[in-house]
């Protein structure tokens, strides 16, 4: 009898904890729309440090990301033309890499790598600045904090995802057609033909909204875990644990979402 109360009271103890987490976050996210949707909200100040934060999370590690964007799109084309030729559907082969690659993978992997990089940042900044009572003090000095520390991270961050994608996009692209066609120009109507079939308006709007909502996942989770830390300095690398366990998890949902709507 003991081991069964001791098993519902532990069901208990996680259902409300889930509970409390997915209010806080959903009362972080009303308070981010309310202040997005407040004019005054977008001052000089304001779109300063949107301009610095998309300066710290993309352009910083552009030159990173080229890299890491080049090496995995080469082996996905690479692999998906020989395993297109080999079963005879090499004609089928361009819209398949921009299916693959384009709309499905590059995006994701984009989130994940600014996840990895600033979310996991800014997770332990907006957390220490609870433990030392940062916050606090802003607020003290009637100095919005959401509009001043967490909303220039959001807007930076979905800019982030969404200019980083559209980048990495370009170079799969030009990565694509070299390897299909080389250096020849023979085959840029064709492959022109088959990029414009694929990208219809909406699969553009739907790629633009997955990595807005990319971009919301890694910067609004992480703040909303930093703000439930306690005000004990043990407790940042729990909550950065946290917080990042949510934004992988949440970056699942959204691609599974994805192609729950487009495939099935």
């Amino acid at each position: 009898m003991e081991f069964l109360l001791n098993i519902i009271e532990r069901t208990g103890a996680k259902t409300v904890g889930w509970w409390n987490a997915s209010y806080g976050v959903l009362r972080f996210m009303t308070e981010v729309l309310s202040t997005v949707a407040n004019p005054s909200a977008w001052n000089r100040a304001t779109l300063d440090t949107i301009v610095k934060q998309i300066y710290f999370t993309a352009v910083q590690i552009l030159h990173v990301y080229l890299i890491y964007v080049t090496a995995i799109s080469w082996v996905i084309i690479t692999i998906t033309l020989s395993t297109a030729r080999n079963v005879g559907l090499f004609d089928a082969a361009t819209e398949m890499i921009i299916r693959v690659l384009l709309l499905e993978l590059l995006p994701f992997l984009t989130a994940l790598l600014i996840a990895l990089r600033s979310g996991s940042a800014i997770n332990t900044e907006v957390a220490l600045m609870k433990v030392n009572n940062e916050l606090d003090a802003l607020s003290h000095c009637k100095v919005d904090p959401m509009q001043f520390e967490f909303l220039p991270r959001i807007a930076g961050g979905v800019a982030s995802v969404i200019g980083l994608t559209v980048t990495g996009s370009v170079l799969t692209i030009i990565l694509a057609y070299l390897s299909i066609y080389g250096l020849s120009v023979t085959g840029l109507s064709s492959f022109s033909a088959t990029i414009s079939s694929v990208f219809s308006f909406g699969v553009l709007l739907g790629l633009g909204l997955k990595c807005a909502f990319f971009g919301l996942a890694v910067t609004t989770l992480p703040m909303a875990a930093g703000l439930e830390t306690p005000k004990k300095l043990f407790m940042v690398p729990v909550s950065v644990l946290r917080g990042m366990m949510r934004v992988f998890l949440a970056l699942v949902l959204i691609e599974v979402l994805s192609l729950a709507l487009k495939y099935i």
